[in-house]
């Protein structure tokens, strides 16, 4: 709670997160989609308008998802994947832990490798931190289209951003292609660093993959699938403790790694530094389906 509270000052959003927190559990299963226009959603949250407050923090808190459609341009994403793609293509797959000085990187994380990380998940990720001059580009687009859902989760629109490993908490873009093969396991997050999941959606079932994608856990601990409600260039958010996962993209072709095929996906996330004892930090755990 603590991360918090330099927050309920600057904005009202924290104030009604503190009250429905207090009042009942987090919520675990998905309740129902909410689809609007990414600038029509992004003035309302700016506005500050009593009544929407309310009403926005206790859907999320309810287990609505919402997808904020047209948030990044064609054109836009396809500046960000040839980013990212030549990045991950000039230089080795390598790991790094996130202490002072942590340069972006990426890694192939296979099967294999899987089981060393919290939760089982095959990909091809790309992790940028906002102290590194890599990749501007595509940092700019992400926070062009996500800074705004940092101040609905109750914190300032910059926090976090000037934070170094040192500091326990950082921000962190994870930019990542599925390849054929890709899942992630079912699971559900923390929400203490900050209350949403936000996640902006690069590619479209049908055109970079055929099968597989997102899912989230309904209240019979069934997997919905949520991907036929996505387009390339939305950006959307539900509450961190809600179980969901990704179904395997394509799992009868086989993974190249020199390839763009597969489904290309970006993840803003606040996390705590390798600075934090292992057993403090706040991390994401299994979710048994």
């Amino acid at each position: 709670m603590s991360v918090y509270k330099k927050s309920t000052e600057q904005n009202m959003y924290a104030q009604e997160w503190h009250k429905i927190e207090k009042k009942k559990p987090s919520p675990s299963n998905y309740r129902k989609l909410i689809s609007i226009d990414h600038k029509e959603f992004v003035d309302k949250i700016l506005e500050q308008k009593p009544k929407f407050i309310n009403s926005i923090v206790e859907s999320i808190y309810n287990g609505d998802l919402y997808i904020l459609k047209n948030a990044i341009s064609k054109e836009n994403i396809e500046k960000l994947i040839d980013e990212v793609y030549e990045f991950s293509h000039t230089r080795p797959s390598s790991f790094h832990k996130m202490l002072e000085g942590v340069p972006n990187f990426h890694r192939w994380i296979d099967e294999e490798s899987a089981g060393k990380y919290s939760i089982r998940s095959v990909k091809h990720a790309t992790y940028i931190f906002p102290w590194n001059k890599e990749m501007s580009k595509a940092k700019k687009i992400v926070m062009d289209a996500t800074r705004p859902l940092k101040f609905l989760a109750g914190l300032s629109i910059y926090e976090f951003e000037n934070n170094t490993p040192k500091d326990k908490i950082v921000e962190r873009l994870q930019v990542v292609r599925y390849p054929p093969g890709g899942y992630i396991e079912p699971h559900a997050d923390n929400n203490k660093n900050i209350r949403l999941v936000i996640s902006g959606y690069l590619t479209k079932r049908g055109k970079g993959y055929q099968n597989g994608g997102f899912f989230l856990v309904d209240e019979k601990n069934g997997k919905l699938d949520m991907e036929k409600e996505i387009d390339a260039g939305d950006v959307g958010f539900f509450y961190p403790t809600l179980g969901h996962g990704l179904e395997r993209i394509d799992p009868e072709e086989k993974a190249v790694y020199d390839s763009k095929k597969g489904r290309w996906w970006f993840g803003l996330d606040m996390v705590n530094s390798d600075v934090v004892d292992e057993l403090k930090r706040n991390t994401s755990s299994p979710y048994n389906t």
